[in-house]
């Protein structure tokens, strides 16, 4: 077993960044969907802002 993770360490260290960078980028869009923010920044001039969350009126609880 030690032999195949030396001989792959590079492709394992690579693969384990993408999969830090993508869980990172997911954890910041969940944190902005949480805030009510808009992935686009506004609804000025876009074309779905009917269809956008960030356009609809929040529920009162």
């Amino acid at each position: 077993m030690l032999p195949w993770l030396q001989a792959n360490a590079a492709t394992l260290l690579v693969a384990l960044a993408m999969v830090l960078l993508i869980a990172a980028v997911l954890a910041g869009l969940l944190r902005d969907r949480k805030k009510g923010a808009s992935p686009c920044g506004g609804c000025s001039g876009c074309a779905g802002c009917t269809g956008c969350a960030a356009a609809r009126p929040k529920a009162k609880p």
